[in-house]
């Protein structure tokens, strides 16, 4: 009997382990496990996370692997990234003398910059072309603002004017080729980075007219009323993108191409507007350069050709953290040539690598593997 019990049992355990192997669901009721809606609760605090530690890990990464440069030019990394920090963000005394306002207005380029391609990158459109917009902009701009006679408010507008609509316009050549010709934006807008250069080094602008310039906010600085044109256009592009149809529209395109025509989207149109209004920031970042800063064109903007790219990733692609990420950049930017350069004789080149460094730790995978979300995927 006992023999015959005891065979019982290793029949019924042998069932029971086939059954939860054929059924593994039914089984695991005995097990606690999160449910549906827990499960939601920590994907969203994972991803709000994320969106926080992909930045500061890559600006971690990057000042660790720049200290190896800094060694290798024979300077203390520690003593090196203090110059810089007091140079491109700290004040020496009250007044203009903040670094801060000269940080901000080397920021202004690069947030318009950066919100150029945050809005393209949304729509799925991998633009690179900010900087050939910015110059074309600035071109139309400093044209406006030398050769027209205008009154005090009404000339500035116009040149701005201006600046947006060239860099409008050059950019959508880019969304039709893309669009119509299916020919790949990267290589379009990299081409039409070049022959920008090329086109503005065939023409010669004298000074702006005292009319077409932008006021400085504070008298003694450089910081112009483009810092504020700025700062409004992030807070029209956060409403525009989140809180009307249009933008919907081109957040869906971007996010599912092919399934926002079942919604009744049409993603070429959205794709287009999305290239025209990004170029159109990039070309008031150009204007508002040359009106607000330089008073003449000149084509060694504080934003150079990939920095947009940087301060969109380094933002999440969301503009309240394109404002964040620009000023930051802009301080770097200041801080390579005050600090690193005069006081510690470390070539400024080093804050652009920093920043490339950035750029290129922001797009890991496997960086945001570990505590990010993954970037925004392009469609086909």
């Amino acid at each position: 009997m006992l023999c015959q019990a005891w065979r019982g049992i290793l029949s019924t355990s042998s069932r029971s382990a086939l059954l939860s192997q054929a059924r593994p669901d039914a089984y695991r009721h005995s097990r606690p496990h999160p449910t549906g809606a827990e499960h939601v609760h920590l994907s969203v605090r994972h991803t709000r996370l994320a969106r926080y530690l992909a930045p500061l890990l890559s600006i971690l990464a990057s000042l660790i692997v720049g200290s190896v440069f800094i060694l290798m030019a024979g300077a203390h990394p520690l003593r090196a990234y203090g110059y810089l920090a007091r140079a491109g963000f700290g004040c020496q005394g009250p007044g203009i003398r903040c670094a801060t306002l000269t940080a901000l207005q080397f920021s202004t380029p690069l947030l318009l910059s950066g919100l150029s391609a945050t809005v393209a990158f949304r729509t799925g459109f991998f633009s690179i072309g900010q900087y050939g917009q910015m110059l074309l902009g600035g071109v139309v701009a400093a044209w406006i603002g030398s050769h027209l006679s205008l009154p005090p408010l009404l000339h500035p507008l116009l040149a701005l004017a201006g600046g947006v609509l060239c860099g409008a316009g050059w950019a959508g050549v880019a969304g039709v080729l893309k669009e119509w010709l299916g020919i790949n934006e990267v290589i379009v807008t990299l081409v039409m980075n070049q022959l920008a250069v090329l086109l503005v080094r065939l023409v010669w602008i004298p000074r702006i007219e005292p009319s077409a310039r932008l006021l400085p906010l504070i008298e003694g600085t450089r910081l112009s009323g483009g810092f504020i044109l700025a700062l409004l256009a992030a807070a029209l592009i956060y409403l525009y993108l989140w809180h009307f149809a249009g933008g919907y529209e081109q957040r869906m395109a971007g996010q599912a191409h092919r399934f926002a025509r079942f919604g009744g989207i049409f993603p070429r149109r959205a794709v287009i507007r999305a290239v025209l209004l990004s170029g159109g920031l990039a070309g008031l970042g150009g204007a508002v350069e040359v009106l607000g800063v330089h008073y003449r064109f000149v084509t060694s903007f504080s934003a150079d050709s990939f920095d947009g790219l940087v301060v969109a990733l380094l933002g999440q692609l969301h503009p309240l953290g394109v404002v964040l990420s620009a000023v930051f950049l802009g301080g770097v930017r200041l801080g390579a040539l005050n600090g690193l350069q005069l006081q510690a004789h470390i070539p400024r080149e080093l804050g652009g690598a920093l920043i490339a460094m950035m750029l290129l730790f922001v797009s890991s995978r496997r960086l945001f593997r570990l505590g990010a979300a993954h970037p925004p995927e392009l469609r086909d």
